[in-house]
Parts: structure tokens; C-alpha cells; sequence
């Protein structure tokens, strides 16, 4: 067989169905509890998308204040410390100390205001002794270049998944990557970086996730829950994204909402399955979210 009937054979639609049928097995075997991607660490989200799967983008996208940043922090402890999965995460919207200082605070369940404050108690630095050793040895790898655009990104990615095993890449402020082109129109901008995420993800067959700033239209509903069209200063995330979560905290906007501690994680957009809303806990004081039913 010469080198084009290989080519040819390799994208035969057989020999894809034979791993979309092993899928499916693996699935019903697992009785539907099966992931195809890698998990979030909540059981709702991770029921309704199957997980973070290889070559798609997921964006997580809020308003200020809601917790997008601790909600993708919560997506790295998961799988760099819990699951032991190499993560590769581009904080740039805050420097890796204070990236660091609230995936510690989150582990250990210490006050992430008693860390910044430095008034720790013994019970806080006990929790700490107890998870600092697991969080040490966990292959979670921050990268919080001020001025980063697409290509820095990409080449950052590839060497990492080579000497790395990089499985998981997460991006904390998706609007301050530069494009590798400048355009006068920022819509284009912030388009053509999406896009070459997504790129990105396939070519490189890992789970991107991102976090998206979204305007201030919210704030003038009623509900105040956002929608697809809120999306900052570019519609092609909605295009291009797998997966769009939307972060909504009715106390964000009244203190004294029956709702106090509760979350929504709204998924706007889901390219392989339904859109629903998952209600998860916000520990805010801790500085994560959890699933309701964890202490």
C-alpha cells in the first residue's frame, strides 16, 4: 500500500466508526457515567457535557466579581492536584502569586482574606501543613506573562505538552491575548483569537478552556442573567466555542438574595448535547465553588 491509500484508509469513515463504537461501549457499560473528556470536578456539569473533550474550546464568561477566574481555578485543582493531570494554565489577570495564593486557599479551605491579611490562625495553618505537600507535588504550570499573544501562547503549549505531557490548557482572560495580526476593529481582534484557539485545540487534540469578560447588559435586566448576545466586544467566541458557560450569582447583585452561596452555571451553548443551568455552591471566603451537596 503506498503512502496515499494510507493516508486514505486512515480517514476512512470504518475506521472511525470502530472508535466512536468503542465509545459507546465504554459509555453503556459505564451505565452513563462514563467521561469522554477530562472532568471539571462538578458532577452536574460533567453529567451534562460528558467532560472537557479533546480539541474543543469551552468558554467561561461573566460579569465582573462573579468568580469566572475561581471557577477556572477549581477546573485546575481538579486535575493537576486531584486527578494528577498536567495543566497548563496562562493567568493574565493577575500575577501567578496571587493565582497560586487562591488555588492554595481553595485546597487547603483556608480564608483567602486570612492569607492576604496575614492573620492565619492555628486552625488555618494546620489545614495548610495538611494540603501544601500535595499541592507542591501536583504538575499544575503557570505561565503570567503580562504581554502574550497567539503565537506565544502556541509555542508555549507544544513545548509543554512535549516535555510535559500537558493534557489540560486553561486561559484566565481571553480579551488580553494579542492576535498575531492588529486590526483597528477589536471585534475582529478578540475573533481572531478565539479562532485560533480553537485551532489550536484540534490541532493539538487537547481541551482548551477560557474565560471571556461580557458587557454590562446584564445589569440592566430585571433577572440580571445574562445571555449569548452579552458576549464582549466579539460574537465569534459564540461561533467558534464547543462549549459557552455563562457564571451568574444573584447575591453578586443583592446581598440578601434567598439565593446567598449559590451559583449558576449557565451552559448557553452545548455543540454535543442540550443547554441547561447547573446550580453549584460559591464558597466565596475560600475563594471556589463547589458541587451543593460537598462540605
Amino acid at each position: 500500500m503506498d503512502e496515499k491509500e494510507e493516508v486514505a484508509a486512515s480517514d476512512h469513515i470504518g475506521d472511525v466508526c470502530e472508535g466512536l463504537m468503542d465509545t459507546l461501549e465504554s459509555v453503556a457499560h459505564g451505565k452513563g457515567e462514563t467521561l469522554t473528556g477530562l472532568g471539571t470536578g462538578f458532577e452536574d456539569l460533567d453529567y451534562l457535557t460528558r467532560g472537557l473533550e479533546p480539541g474543543t474550546l469551552t468558554v467561561v464568561a461573566s460579569r465582573p466579581a462573579m468568580g469566572r477566574t475561581t471557577f477556572l481555578s477549581d477546573i485546575c485543582r481538579h486535575n493537576a492536584i486531584k486527578n494528577n493531570i498536567p495543566t497548563l494554565v496562562f493567568t493574565l489577570e493577575e500575577n501567578r502569586q496571587s493565582f497560586t495564593r487562591r488555588v492554595v486557599a481553595a485546597e487547603a479551605r483556608v480564608p483567602i482574606h486570612h492569607m492576604r491579611a496575614g492573620t492565619m490562625t492555628d486552625e488555618d495553618w494546620t489545614r495548610l501543613g495538611r494540603r501544601l505537600p500535595v499541592v507542591l507535588e501536583s504538575p499544575l504550570f503557570i505561565r503570567d506573562t503580562a504581554r502574550v499573544d497567539m503565537r506565544l501562547i502556541q509555542l508555549e503549549t507544544a513545548t509543554m505538552m512535549e516535555k510535559r505531557d500537558v493534557r489540560l490548557v486553561c486561559i484566565d482572560g481571553v480579551q488580553d491575548i494579542r492576535p498575531e495580526k492588529r486590526s483597528d476593529l477589536r471585534e475582529r481582534e478578540v475573533g481572531d483569537v478565539v479562532r485560533d484557539l480553537k485551532t489550536m485545540a484540534r490541532e493539538l487534540d487537547i481541551p482548551v478552556v477560557v474565560t471571556s469578560h461580557l458587557n454590562r447588559s446584564p445589569e440592566y435586566r430585571p433577572d440580571k442573567i445574562p445571555r449569548l448576545d452579552d458576549l464582549r466586544e466579539s460574537g465569534a467566541i459564540t461561533f467558534a466555542s464547543d462549549t459557552l458557560i455563562m457564571l451568574h450569582r444573584e447575591d453578586a447583585y443583592e446581598k440578601e438574595s434567598p439565593r446567598a452561596g449559590e451559583a449558576d452555571l449557565i451552559v448557553a451553548k452545548h455543540r454535543h448535547g442540550p443547554a441547561a443551568t447547573v446550580m453549584v455552591a460559591h464558597q466565596g471566603h475560600y475563594g471556589r465553588f463547589v458541587d451543593m451537596a460537598q462540605p
